[in-house]
């Protein structure tokens, strides 16, 4: 007769499932503080600079003194350094970025009344829309067909029809046209500018139109469709003169604190 043989241990603990293997693949996929400085250029002291600033989200503590870091803290890093570098934004511009986009959401409520304020608007909005301006009134004399190509690339003009036999929308033609005065003024690829720097500025009207959104949203929250209408149609020229105002003010007091004001009495 056999001696009955006992029943292997390995069975029940090698098919449990184990997360210490799970636990030890996440913990390589993080980052130190000496990763975060290699990988995105900064140094130590920008960066607890930055979290003191709210401007990344918190790290995940494995000591007293110590914390790991995610591929999540790269890109912010990343992202920051891109927009102060190339595009010049100050941290509480670049806060302003990453709050509103945390918030990127409207409620059901709210995107009802768009819809519905977007129905009574819909003459004024198609209007401005409609490709009625024909691009060879700009192409190829004072913008140029490579241009042209790059401004719709980088979807700030849209053409309609077949390059400079085509036609835009009254809203791009002012962009074309504003292209146009600023190579004419010295400020375009001659002086090593492409006109898909223009991003500068859509980048900041789209950050400002969702801002406004929210706010208006808010503050008419439950109102009828045609009464926020009529602020928006009201507003719309105030708007475009407080913008050109304060962009004047805040280029005046970066040209007085970058140079130093001058001294009472100087020349």
């Amino acid at each position: 007769m056999k001696a009955r043989r006992a029943p292997s241990r390995r069975t029940r603990d090698e098919t449990r499932p184990s997360a210490v293997p799970t636990a030890a693949a996440a913990q390589s996929t993080m980052l130190r503080m000496r990763d975060l400085v290699r990988e995105s250029g900064l140094p130590r002291e920008t960066i607890h600079f930055y979290k003191l600033q709210g401007l990344l989200p918190p790290p995940i503590k494995t000591g007293r003194n110590t914390a790991l870091y995610t591929q999540e803290h790269l890109e912010r890093l990343r992202r920051i350094r891109e927009l102060q570098e190339r595009q010049f934004l100050p941290l509480r511009a670049i806060r302003a970025i990453f709050d509103d986009s945390a918030e990127e959401d409207f409620t059901p409520e709210q995107e009802d009344l768009v819809r519905r304020v977007r129905g009574t608007l819909a003459g004024w909005t198609h209007a401005q829309q409609r490709p009625t301006v024909a691009v060879a009134d700009f192409v190829p004399e004072r913008v140029t067909r490579r241009e042209l190509r790059q401004l719709v690339d980088a979807g700030l003009v849209a053409v309609h029809g077949n390059g400079s036999g085509g036609t835009v929308s009254e809203d791009d033609a002012v962009i074309l046209e504003c292209w146009a005065q600023f190579k004419e003024a010295g400020f375009g690829p001659a002086q090593g500018v492409p006109p898909t720097e223009l991003r500068l500025y859509d980048e900041a009207m789209e950050l400002l139109v969702k801002r406004e959104a929210r706010m208006a949203l808010r503050t008419y929250a439950g109102a009828q469709a045609r009464e926020l209408s009529r602020v928006i149609e009201l507003t719309g020229p105030v708007i475009g003169r407080l913008l050109s105002a304060m962009h004047r003010k805040r280029l005046r007091q970066f040209l007085a604190e970058a140079g130093g004001q001058d001294a009472p009495g100087d020349d």
